[in-house]
């Protein structure tokens, strides 16, 4: 069994967490998104000490990752004192950093990265590399960036530069999002190791073509000719024309076809929750193969969250699936709000 350890906001004191509910300790992840645990610790002659070390801005390290307390309700029933904890992921502090200053010009992911954990509180700590072995993410034009706090301004390089972060406490990997998730053999199928599914799909959505059109030069030419991307899928279900793509930060047509090709949504639209029945390692990002037999589903959708139950040996994990390409931020944010409408009660 995995222990939980708690320690205060100066790191004085390190103690094994006890007094937890197990069926309450939920630990959830949404790729780019959320990072979090939630769970209801109850107070005992034995680990009162624990306990009271459990306050805002102490710290909960969970399989090596770090969570820092940010929510704490306090409530008793007779005798029996309680706390509902939050703790987020400590990657997300980097919200408490700002970078006043902006920068205009061509900038490389680096770039960006750079300019941003130089700002008003320095690195805080925290380390970066970016891992692009196939050489596909080229510089983007990029206009007053800055300006925001360190978190706002990681998410405009993660959807500029169409890229996923890894988290290992402190320690930020970007990477571009075609390298990111390995193909499994695990199955997911209905009435074997799952029977309870919400799938929204959509064929409305279903494009075969898409162009894009980038910056224009002072004389009203562009930078690049319109480039214009034609799926495989074509073959399939012909000619269906995605609405295109306008951006003035692509001067370099190698950046726009790589967009082109991230974007189209050239297969039906899936995303949803599933919860399973037996036990399932929720790899972050992993592709696995979904069959649901009375929809007709076979084929392979990413995992991009859960929620898992780390100590309970009752209550199955839910994981959330989807291919959607042209609203993956969105859906994302959504299954993230639902999910905090599931937490601890």
């Amino acid at each position: 069994m995995v222990d939980v350890y708690v320690s205060d906001h100066n790191k004085n004191f390190r103690e094994i967490l006890t007094g937890y509910d197990p069926n309450s300790f939920i630990e959830t992840w949404v790729e780019n998104e959320q990072y979090q645990v939630d769970f209801v610790l109850h107070k005992l002659e034995a680990n009162s000490f624990e306990f009271d070390l459990v306050d805002y801005e102490s710290s909960l390290f969970l399989e090596g990752q770090e969570f820092i307390v940010k929510k704490v309700v306090l409530s008793a029933n007779g005798s029996i004192v309680s706390k509902n904890v939050n703790a987020q992921h400590i990657s997300l502090t980097m919200q408490d950093g700002y970078q006043y200053n902006t920068k205009t010009g061509t900038l490389s992911v680096m770039d960006c990265l750079k300019h941003i954990f130089s700002g008003e509180l320095g690195d805080m700590g925290f380390v970066y590399d970016f891992v692009d072995k196939n050489k596909i993410v080229e510089k983007v034009e990029q206009e007053n960036f800055g300006n925001a706090n360190y978190l706002q301004l990681v998410q405009e390089v993660l959807n500029d530069y169409k890229l996923v972060m890894l988290v290992d406490n402190k320690h930020l990997t970007f990477i571009p999002r075609e390298d990111y998730g390995q193909t499994t053999e695990n199955e997911i199928r209905y009435q074997y190791n799952t029977d309870e599914v919400s799938f929204d799909i959509d064929t409305m959505s279903l494009k075969t073509e898409i162009r894009g059109f980038g910056k224009k030069k002072e004389d009203d030419t562009y930078y690049f000719s319109p480039r214009t991307y034609r799926s495989s899928e074509y073959l399939r279900w012909g000619r269906r024309i995605q609405a295109p793509i306008e951006d003035d930060r692509y001067t370099v047509a190698g950046n726009m076809d790589r967009r082109l090709v991230l974007e189209l949504q050239d297969y039906p639209a899936t995303s949803g929750n599933i919860t399973l029945r037996l036990p399932y390692k929720c790899g972050k990002g992993d592709f696995v193969r979904f069959i649901y037999e009375p929809l007709g589903l076979d084929y392979d959708i990413q995992i991009v969250g859960y929620k898992r139950y780390p100590f309970s040996s009752i209550i199955p994990p839910e994981i959330i699936l989807s291919n959607n390409k042209r609203s993956i931020m969105s859906i994302m944010a959504q299954l993230a709000r639902t999910i905090n409408k599931k937490g601890v009660k």
